[in-house]
């Protein structure tokens, strides 16, 4: 599947956590990938997550950089890699926080490849 436009990002978020029983209703910024806007989603930062910045820049979390996925932090918390989504040390841990289970690699790549397509509309 390739994922043409973040109409297709929000499917697949949805469809995978629904498959897997995931209850995003007591996640701290719930189904926002659904709530935010394009805009927001591309440009802006994870929601409800006060109390954690960037720790490169000292900012609040973005979610993802636009042809960047390596450094989008979307990707690293599905991962469960970087300095805040690390499973072992990271102050926030692999996403979904209810995982296992948690995003085939194959699911994370389709993610991926959209934001490195410069997350087209």
């Amino acid at each position: 599947m390739t994922l043409k436009c973040y109409a297709d990002v929000q499917a697949l978020i949805t469809q995978v956590l629904t498959d897997n029983h995931e209850s995003v209703r007591d996640a701290p910024h719930h189904d926002f990938w659904n709530r935010l806007s394009y805009v927001d989603f591309v440009n802006g930062v994870v929601p409800n997550v006060t109390d954690r910045t960037d720790p490169t820049s000292d900012r609040p979390v973005p979610i993802l950089v636009k042809g960047n996925s390596a450094e989008s932090n979307l990707i690293q918390a599905l991962r469960g890699q970087g300095p805040l989504f690390n499973p072992d040390d990271g102050p926030i841990g692999q996403m979904p926080a209810n995982g296992p289970p948690f995003f085939t690699d194959e699911q994370i790549k389709e993610i991926a490849d959209w934001i490195d397509a410069g997350a087209p509309e």
